[in-house]
């Protein structure tokens, strides 16, 4: 009987040890190496081809993942404002349906952001190839200036209700 046991007890650990397993975590020498993984890894739209969604009116989320105060100086129309640093916990993009085409000036911190986002399961992220810059070399005629973001004004409300 107690052989019995055993032979349904060890599968049964087994299975529930390997369902258990946890990726390793990734340490890096340099944030340097962290941005070239995350830059290979990341999928890209170019903009001409962004430029020709827009056009059409397909449905998506723009994130420019710029400081504010930058943002306001020029920015892809319709793109909202989420700093890197404050990505992870904005609920600006709730709607994980839709694809996400995110960028900053020159894709270094875009790479890391859409690493985010994949990680917190947004199926589609891709980062702007060329970034912001790519962006107002090719297209000079189609920048907005001055508009605050909703990640501004919401970052603002939030510090306002931590002060002491």
């Amino acid at each position: 009987m107690r052989t019995v046991k055993l032979f349904f007890l060890l599968p049964l650990i087994a299975v529930i040890l390997q369902t258990c397993k946890t990726e390793p975590i990734k340490v890096y020498d340099s944030v340097e190496n962290m941005i070239d993984e995350a830059t290979v890894k990341a999928e890209y739209i170019d903009v001409e081809m962004l430029k020709r969604m827009i056009e059409n009116d397909h449905e998506f989320v723009f994130v420019d993942c710029r400081q504010p105060e930058v943002y306001i100086e020029g920015h892809i129309p319709g793109s909202v404002n989420i700093p890197r640093g404050i990505l992870e916990f904005s609920d600006i993009i709730s709607n994980r349906r839709l694809p996400v085409y995110i960028y900053c000036n020159d894709c270094k911190k875009s790479v890391l952001a859409a690493k985010s986002l994949e990680l917190l399961e947004y199926p589609v992220v891709m980062v702007i190839k060329g970034g912001w810059k790519k962006w107002k070399e090719t297209y000079p005629e189609l920048i907005e200036i001055g508009k605050d973001s909703a990640a501004e004004v919401k970052f603002q409300v939030a510090v306002q209700d931590w002060a002491f």
